[in-house]
């Protein structure tokens, strides 16, 4: 297993289809494939997704499946006349309606007049030429270019500042997001995005779907960037599509945008996906450019969750090329320490000062790993945000959240099967966990859960609510616990040897730190009754306490302390989840 954080998306299309294509790059180090719903037919899609599973599954691995849907497209009429524009030409636009001006250039769109605002402005194909509104009327719209290029048939359109009469999600989009429940998407992206409004909708259909696909917004509009804390609200996840957005803002804004959109989506604890021309040389050329080497590498250092092949897989002739330049420069910035965009803890909740201080003690007492059984997958993404370098173990119950966390930064995933126990799950978490991630027999590992995670309860009665009383006695064993481990550390720092911290790694502080999220944000009824056999073990080495300095230790103490001082007589929340919606 390969050790790069940072998670690579590569795009299908006619240059991977061959024979053995998906295994090599997968084998390579793809952690997620894109299937760009703007081309192909449907049965193309479904094709390159089947393949995608069964080489995923040949692989022995999880891997990501996004659909990209292709949104609002706007382009000239077929029948445009060929026209060079030079900066100053006067150029009159309509729709397909037509006015009776001979020169006017058609748009094939029916409502693009209604679209356009004096603010706007038309840019065309790739960014030029570029062309400034200077009145709009009931059928047509007269621009002046600031920027030469040419007009040609077909070619796109984008309008700044537009008024929201299209559609976020056409007819298209509709058909290929029914594929793309169809085929089991882990996520859909939605392109053109406007504003949190855009995402809800896309949220909405796919649970009128009941589909589980998390969704991304691609920020490529100009509106997109000014509303993105409403986006990064109403989304899982985004991806910065530098490619659109330069055409409309201005190469020269492309570069902040990309950084602020990074920084802004890991403080939010979201997925953000770097994207566009990454090594665009590489679809005629075997070796990146050092520019593009470059690109990647500050994409990397800023903290973005994953980097995006589009082109350079799809149609290029070096995909496997393309994936592998892609992971070594991403291992090779990964070895220093300037991964930058860490989450900033949370001063305020409950479940994300306990998520800290798992962190936290991880890299306190230099662990091999943290450990996260999970059922919705929201505690390995709590863990993700914050950057750190120790590898995140997630075991997921579903294979459609394990494939969902392989696209999430520095997380492992595998699946695991459902326990009747708690000393079973732990059991079989370090064992899974072992095996994945070649640990060291031995190694000092942190494994931390989610309420009730991977506990098989399907056979069993109702129970009652908890007990405030018990859970504020098991909070306090489960702080003296932490202190011993501090201790513990403390002594192996000291020099006295491996050998002083074997007992507790094998003995009840697995456990303990198994079912601490138990013990302060419990919201199921029947793990009360759990209580006693949870933490008994956890007695001995209360007895055994003693003052510790660890961070860690006071994080944990005073996080439990709080929630029951808060919230003794209320319900206790879920597992830790970034999720929309909690599964």
């Amino acid at each position: 297993m390969h050790a790069r954080r940072t998670k690579i998306v590569a795009t299908l299309g006619p240059a991977t289809d061959g024979p053995g294509m998906l295994d090599q790059l997968i084998a390579a180090g793809m952690d997620c494939a894109r299937i760009n719903c703007s081309h192909g037919t449907h049965d193309d899609l479904r094709r390159r997704a089947v393949e995608l599973r069964s080489a995923a599954d040949r692989a022995g691995r999880p891997v990501s499946l996004l659909f990209d849907l292709q949104g609002p497209k706007i382009r000239l009429a077929s029948d445009t006349v060929e026209r060079r524009l030079e900066p100053g030409d006067r150029v009159v636009f309509c729709g397909n309606g037509g006015v009776s001006d001979p020169d006017a250039v058609r748009v094939a769109f029916d409502g693009f007049c209604g679209l356009v605002t004096e603010r706007s402005e038309i840019v065309i194909g790739d960014g030029v030429p570029r062309l400034m509104t200077e009145s709009v009327g009931e059928d047509r719209v007269v621009a002046r270019a600031v920027s030469p290029g040419a007009l040609l048939p077909n070619k796109g359109i984008n309008v700044t500042y537009a008024r929201p009469t299209l559609p976020a999600i056409t007819e298209k989009d509709m058909g290929d997001l029914d594929v793309a429940v169809e085929m089991g998407a882990d996520f859909v992206a939605l392109s053109f995005v406007r504003n949190g409004i855009d995402m809800i909708r896309l949220v909405d259909l796919l649970e009128e779907r009941r589909s589980h696909a998390r969704v991304i917004a691609k920020i490529e509009k100009i509106e997109a960037y000014e509303h993105l804390d409403d986006i990064l609200a109403a989304s899982h996840g985004v991806m910065v599509a530098r490619g659109d957005y330069g055409v409309e803002a201005g190469f020269a804004r492309v570069p902040l945008m990309q950084k602020d959109t990074i920084y802004r989506a890991t403080q939010a604890g979201k997925l953000v996906i770097t994207a566009t021309q990454m090594f665009e040389s590489m679809i005629t050329q075997p070796e990146p450019t050092r520019a593009e080497a470059g690109d990647v590498a500050n994409a990397v250092i800023d903290g973005t969750s994953a980097v995006m092949l589009s082109a350079e897989t799809s149609v290029g002739a070096y995909p496997v090329q393309a994936v592998i330049a892609m992971s070594d420069i991403a291992i090779v910035v990964e070895e220093s320490s300037v991964i930058r965009s860490g989450h900033e803890p949370d001063v305020g909740g409950t479940a994300a000062a306990v998520m800290h201080a798992a962190v936290t003690l991880a890299d306190d007492v230099d662990a091999v790993a943290l450990i996260v059984p999970t059922t919705s997958g929201g505690t390995a993404r709590a863990c993700a945000k914050y950057r750190r370098r120790r590898p995140i173990i997630a075991l997921a119950h579903d294979h459609r959240v394990a494939n969902q966390l392989a696209l999430e930064w520095g997380v492992r995933a595998a699946t695991i099967e459902y326990l009747a126990t708690v000393d079973g799950l732990v059991d079989a978490a370090l064992e899974c966990a072992r095996d994945l991630a070649d640990l060291s027999p031995g190694g000092l590992a942190v494994l931390t859960a989610g309420p009730a995670v991977g506990l098989d309860r399907r056979d069993e009665p109702d129970r009652a609510a908890p007990d405030p009383g018990a859970l504020r006695g098991s909070i306090l064993r489960v702080s003296a616990a932490v202190a011993q481990l501090a201790r513990a550390s403390a002594c192996h720092a000291e020099g006295r040897g491996f050998e002083s911290l074997q007992p507790l790694v094998k003995g009840p502080l697995m456990r303990v730190f198994c079912v601490l999220w138990l013990s302060v944000a419990e919201s199921e009824a029947q793990t009360a009754s759990h209580i006693p056999q949870l933490w008994a073990s956890a007695d001995g080495c209360a007895a055994h306490a003693a003052t510790s300095g660890s961070r860690a230790v006071s994080s944990i103490y005073d996080a439990g302390a709080s929630a029951l001082t808060r919230r003794a007589e209320s319900p206790w929340g879920s597992e830790p989840s970034t999720s929309l919606r909690d599964e």
